[in-house]
């Protein structure tokens, strides 16, 4: 296929359907699986041979190495079995002014519904998105790697999966809306917390929005790293300076 046709696909484009997208469902599972069983057994290993624990920042690289795996089976269902390449998942060019707009008129909706669900879900007593600041270490390095890997690298894994592969081929089997509304659930509930899945939903539908409008997930990438990332420097500020948070 011509690589110029190809980058003016849409997102209907996606040749793959509901049986490609439940394999590589169930393949990522698989594979997540796998590499909690790989870690267990390492950690055990090393206590057995009476090596030195692995250090946290080692601990949240195997993690979020996890989360980079969902990357695989979207190509190997996705263009891999199908062709098309890259562009296939999304990963289109993009107008740029077009793009900065929806990534900053995004950014503001999914800020404006975090503040408005906060409200709602302190009157109801549930609880919130936990603080997961802590688990990439202390200080400014805690911090910095925090940014990398969740406002670049998971980001990145997430949008080729739930955006460029899930919704596209939910999109040609369910049409626009329902397309949205499954992927959007099942990028939902993956979060688990219930307490914060009603604005993750939402959020995800921005996401579409944008994918749909500018026809690449790029945009959706730099909004869901912005977003991770002000969550993670919020949280920042708030241990160095609980009195100017509140």
């Amino acid at each position: 296929m011509d690589d110029t046709l190809e980058t003016r696909e849409p997102p209907a484009g996606a040749p793959w359907g509901l049986r490609d997208m439940i394999v590589a469902g169930l393949a990522t599972i698989g594979l997540v699986i796998l590499g909690v069983v790989i870690s267990v057994a390492l950690s055990f290993a090393w206590s057995a041979f009476g090596l030195p624990e692995l250090s946290q920042g080692a601990q949240v690289f195997l993690i979020f190495g996890l989360e980079a795996l969902l990357v695989v089976p979207a190509w190997i269902w996705g263009p891999g079995k199908h062709g098309g390449g890259w562009a296939r998942l999304g990963l289109r060019p993009f107008p740029a002014l077009q793009g900065i707009a929806w990534v900053i008129g995004g950014l503001i909706a999914i800020l404006g519904i975090n503040v408005v669900w906060e409200g709602i879900r302190q009157q109801l007593g549930w609880p919130g998105q936990p603080d997961f600041l802590p688990i990439f270490g202390e200080g400014i390095g805690g911090l910095v790697l925090a940014l990398f890997l969740g406002g670049v690298v998971a980001p990145i894994a997430e949008e080729v999966f739930f955006r460029g592969y899930l919704y596209a081929g939910a999109r040609r089997v369910w049409g626009v809306v329902w397309g949205a509304v499954a992927s959007s659930i099942i990028f939902a509930v993956v979060h688990v917390v219930p307490g914060v899945l009603p604005p993750i939903f939402v959020m995800a539908l921005v996401f579409v929005v944008i994918y749909e409008r500018t026809r690449s997930i790029w945009p959706c990438i730099i909004l869901h790293g912005a977003v991770n990332s002000l969550a993670f420097i919020g949280a920042f500020l708030a241990e160095r300076f609980p009195e100017m948070m509140g």
